[in-house]
């Protein structure tokens, strides 16, 4: 609808940062996939950027049982304390939004001979290695990791390679069909790039964007940048979503809200993070004027000059299927109840990429001043509307906390659970104080994707905490 009908490549899922095209494709090559069920049977498990007991829990649970059951090597490198830490041979941190600076050095070390202990792991635990990576990480840590599993020997190795998480769900499967400003469906390369999604905001911002299409998503709440966002839908002539749940900035801005289906009654498909297929089928039945997102895509692309025929989600499918080259032949019947892994039956690859070294991020300091602490930020597996609307899960609701390190609170007068302000350039934050021991000296954590208090109000490395 967006490219044909309306003649537009402003389009993208991804919530944190643009990967390059040629990043994207790389990591997408089936040489460098690793299946979930490497997790329980690999020798080495590294996972780098990402906490999988918020991310995605079923990874979680499959590392703890390859390391309880099998005796996996798990090493953990992550800028904030991790759920399988206790579980890790190997834990370490780096300061946050360095994650890039980390993996190229560690990519050089392993090109030379190995000096630190996770080097020395990596090459030396065994040869079937998974490196299980966050997209939250960023565009230059990923082409990092690309340098890492190069050294390591990874391309074309069965029962190893990357495994990622995407930031959002069925995030691997809206790349793959094309919803990215610079890749078509099957991500093939565009003559034309589109703009990301910092991008569209900060277009619509200054008034070259007037019209926003929100599939599924409030990026007031979802997305960095709060403010940016808020200014980008007041000033945009016209805001069409899609939402299962009303919150608050599609209820302040948006003009038309088309009832989404819940995740309950969706039928299609989704793309797990080892790129397999699975069927979604309807378990409960749409509530009255709740309509098939794909249907109202379908209306909405037809007013705008562009019939795409379809009836139906298998008619979709098949639209699908023809479109992204390694889906081709697939059918509904064929994913069945099990999924497929369509990288065990097409080979997408184009080769050793030819990455060129990411640039080394200088470290800053943790805090300047008396209360400036670096900020990092995470998402609790719980920080979603449809928790905060079901009486069932009303008390796992996600609050806002600044997790602190204990000399830190020490220092600044702070005590486990009383109440704290975070401030950053006239922006103030309210929220619970967590003293955490695994917290790195001069740092501090806060959530994102909550109703109230959200960091992603605040846009730089570092913040003041006082008590409140």
């Amino acid at each position: 609808m967006l490219r044909e009908g309306l003649e537009s490549d402003d389009i993208d899922s991804r919530l944190f940062g643009a990967t390059p095209f040629e990043t994207t494709r790389a990591l997408a090559s089936t040489a460098l996939q690793a299946k979930v069920s490497d997790l329980e049977f690999a020798h080495t498990v590294l996972v780098v950027g990402c906490d999988p007991l918020d991310d995605a829990p079923i990874l979680d649970l499959r590392i703890r049982k390859g390391v309880r059951r099998r005796g996996v090597q798990l090493a953990i490198a992550t800028d904030r304390p991790n759920a399988l830490d206790a579980n890790a041979r190997l834990s370490l941190r780096y300061p946050p939004g360095e994650a890039a600076g980390f993996l190229t050095a560690l990519a050089e070390e392993l090109a030379g001979e190995p000096r630190s202990d996770l080097a020395k792991l990596l090459r030396e635990g065994g040869e079937d290695v998974v490196i299980v990576w966050g997209e939250r990480m960023g565009g230059e840590a990923a082409r990092a990791l690309l340098r890492v599993a190069e050294a390591l020997g990874l391309r074309g190795r069965e029962d190893a390679g990357l495994l990622e998480i995407p930031a959002g769900a069925n995030g691997r499967g809206l790349r793959e069909v094309g919803v990215l400003p610079s890749a078509g469906p099957g991500l093939r390369a565009l003559e034309r790039h589109g703009r990301s999604a910092s991008e569209i905001g900060a277009a619509a911002a200054a008034g070259e964007v007037t019209a926003l299409y929100l599939f599924g998503t409030d990026p007031v709440r979802e997305l960095p940048d709060r403010e940016l966002w808020e200014q980008a839908l007041h000033r945009a002539a016209l805001v069409v979503a899609h939402a299962s749940v009303l919150t608050e900035g599609l209820r302040e801005h948006a003009n038309v809200i088309f009832p989404a289906e819940s995740h309950a009654e969706k039928e299609g498909t989704v793309v797990h993070p080892d790129g397999r297929i699975q069927r979604l089928r309807v378990a409960i039945a749409h509530p009255q004027l709740v309509r098939a997102g794909w249907s109202v895509v379908a209306d909405v692309a037809k007013r705008v000059g562009l019939d795409t025929g379809v009836l139906t989600s298998s008619m979709v499918w098949r639209q699908l299927s023809t479109a992204v080259p390694f889906y081709a032949g697939l059918t509904l019947e064929e994913i069945g109840g099990r999924g497929v892994r369509w990288p065990e039956r097409f080979d997408f690859d184009d080769g050793p990429a030819s990455i060129s070294s990411a640039p080394s991020l200088a470290s800053q300091p943790s805090y300047v001043s008396n209360g400036a602490l670096r900020m990092g930020t995470y998402r609790s597996i719980w920080a979603a509307p449809e928790v905060e609307i079901s009486p069932a899960l009303r008390y796992t609701v996600a609050r806002q906390q600044a997790e602190l390190a204990p000399e830190d609170a020490q220092r600044l007068g702070i005590r486990d659970g009383e109440p704290v302000a975070v401030s950053q350039n006239g922006t103030r934050l309210h929220a619970t104080a967590a003293v955490r021991s695994g917290v790195p000296a001069g740092t501090v954590f806060l959530a994102t994707g909550i109703a109230e208090d959200s960091a992603n109000a605040l846009t730089e490395p570092t913040v003041e905490v006082s008590p409140a």
